[in-house]
């Protein structure tokens, strides 16, 4: 009796998890405003957008953030920009911030991310893009460059890995990706010791994880964690350093000096075989524009202003 007891639970617990791991496998999301965006309605999959300064104009600084992050992440950097008298628009890629979360998995890669920017872009009547891209946001700039080369005037990459392997996976993205576990592990997602320790790597390890990226990444589906895959789409098909050195376009390379996401010594090698000398902000790990917010604006504000050099 306690056997077949026991075998019952067991069966039931099992069931438990494959039904868990598929509704957590189809788990969409609408858009809806997120850290002071509004939402555009798109032929695509929707976006929570934030504008800065003038509105309006066919020329905007657009900011594209980093994987399992958002607009929010802009918030330091992006009022100082606009005070420059230039349009600042920041944009929840697929999936993040407040933007939609579809089922169809390749609106996660770097051909639909850069097809909704685009749409969205064309919605705010931007003809003029300066792209700015934070890690994976760099990826999905780069795409966007080479998709509509008569659109985007430069580009300015942070901390974006520029070929294969070097990357290091944070545990959480590895693990909660794994095939039906990954759907448990889900259920705990910003609430446990592996969640903190993650999120740290996309700080320097003396920086305190600020409270913006526990929002940002509660805000992803399982879908949105496991198939944003921009930068894999780019450098598996040719190294994104190699890409922008191609672009014929201004590019700036901005680097924090103790990125452990995506190893400084590495990549900084990488992008300066390609020609394109990276600006290396000492003292911040991966996301210098929230680490250090004024050294960043200091590499990035010439290079973004109308009529600068190369």
């Amino acid at each position: 009796m306690r056997l077949r007891i026991a075998a019952t639970v067991v069966v039931g617990l099992l069931a438990l998890v494959l039904v868990n791991a598929f509704l957590v496998s189809r788990e969409t999301r609408s858009a809806e405003s997120f850290a002071g965006g509004r939402v555009i309605e798109l032929e695509g999959p929707d976006l929570n957008v934030r504008e800065y300064g003038p509105t309006g104009g066919d020329r905007a600084i657009v900011l594209l953030h980093g994987y399992s992050a958002s607009i929010e992440w802009w918030e330091q950097v992006a009022p100082a920009l606009a005070e420059t008298s230039q349009r600042v628009v920041a944009i929840d890629l697929v999936g993040h911030g407040g933007s939609d979360a579809p089922r169809e998995d390749d609106e996660y890669g770097a051909a639909g991310q850069a097809q909704a920017v685009t749409r969205a872009l064309d919605a705010l009547g931007v003809r003029r893009a300066v792209l700015v891209g934070h890690s994976m946001g760099g990826h999905v700039a780069t795409a966007i460059a080479e998709r509509e080369p008569h659109v985007v005037e430069r580009v300015a990459v942070v901390d974006t890995y520029g070929d294969k392997d070097l990357f290091d996976q944070p545990t959480l993205a590895q693990v909660g990706c794994w095939p039906i576990v990954g759907a448990v592990l889900d259920r705990f997602r910003g609430v446990d010791a592996m969640t903190e320790s993650s999120l740290q790597t996309g700080f320097d390890a003396d920086f305190t994880v600020p409270d913006l990226a526990h929002r940002s990444l509660e805000q992803l589906t399982h879908r949105g964690v496991c198939k944003s895959s921009a930068g894999d789409d780019l450098n598996d098909d040719r190294a994104v350093a190699d890409r922008l050195a191609d672009l014929g376009k201004p590019v700036l390379v901005v680097w924090g000096s103790t990125d452990v996401l995506t190893p400084t010594d590495v990549n900084v090698a990488r992008y300066d075989s390609a020609g394109l000398s990276p600006v290396v902000i000492e003292g911040s790990g991966h996301s210098p524009m929230i680490e250090m917010p004024d050294e960043f604006l200091a590499a990035l504000t010439p290079f973004v202003a109308p009529g600068s050099a190369a």
